[in-house]
């Protein structure tokens, strides 16, 4: 047990931030609210691909987010990380009929070039032949629009004030979660609508980043972390 004594804590620091693992230094500080607080047992949803694998969301954490977007209605949604395109089928598929979801990720192509640094531990998940495998084919994809690119990079002013419903779910390095964030914000129409990432509380990066966005109030003042999950959202 000798190599756990706090003289080796910068080492397991290291070690955790290569793979990506919860940092424990780095609390969860903000507010909790219960699922039965943000969502409603009866809502009526569907889930798509129930079965998830190595950097998908939770199963739970699928169905309240299935059961948010029923609640809210949005007309146009954006996800900031696609990777398989689970989650993009699920926003699509619990979205009204004539709304769009438009998906952003980083080819692997572009993995060298980001403008901001990389967690070490999600490069796997960006080294993949195709975006969004899951949801091509289904009745859901007319409604999807995959776009490409770096987000700290792209040029999101054709999406500016526009949605109703943001998922950030891209890098989870501190200075990309940050980034992501703020451009989420900026996204809503009218400025007001919702935004959920996740990872919080599992990824030092988010984590950290969430928690400062939150210490400094303004428009994140009002940031809560889903208990049971590591879902937080903003309602705005």
């Amino acid at each position: 047990m000798g190599f756990l004594r706090a003289g080796n804590r910068p080492l397991i620091r290291a070690i955790c931030r290569h793979f990506g693992y919860r940092d424990t230094p780095v609390r969860a500080v903000l507010p909790r609210v219960e699922i039965s607080d943000v969502v409603s047992e009866d809502t009526a949803i569907q889930v798509r691909e129930p079965v998830g694998t190595e950097g998908n969301i939770s199963l739970l954490e699928l169905v309240l987010l299935a059961k948010l977007l029923r609640s809210c209605r949005p007309r146009a949604v954006f996800e900031i990380g696609t990777f398989d395109g689970r989650t993009t089928l699920n926003l699509a598929a619990n979205c009204p009929g004539d709304a769009w979801v438009y998906t952003l990720d980083l080819p692997r192509g572009a993995m060298g070039s980001t403008r901001l640094p990389l967690e070490p531990g999600e490069r796997s998940f960006i080294d993949k032949a195709a975006s969004g495998a899951r949801y091509v084919g289904t009745d859901c994809e007319k409604k999807i629009v995959q776009l490409y690119g770096d987000s700290a990079a792209f040029d999101f002013s054709p999406f500016v004030d526009r949605m109703d419903f943001v998922f950030v779910d891209g890098s989870h390095s501190y200075e990309y979660v940050l980034q992501d964030s703020r451009q989420a914000v900026g996204l809503l129409r009218g400025g007001r609508g919702m935004v959920v990432w996740h990872d919080y509380d599992g990824w030092e990066g988010v984590t950290r980043a969430l928690n400062d966005l939150y210490a400094a109030g303004g428009e994140f003042k009002g940031l809560r972390h889903i208990g049971g999950t590591s879902l937080a959202c903003l309602l705005l």
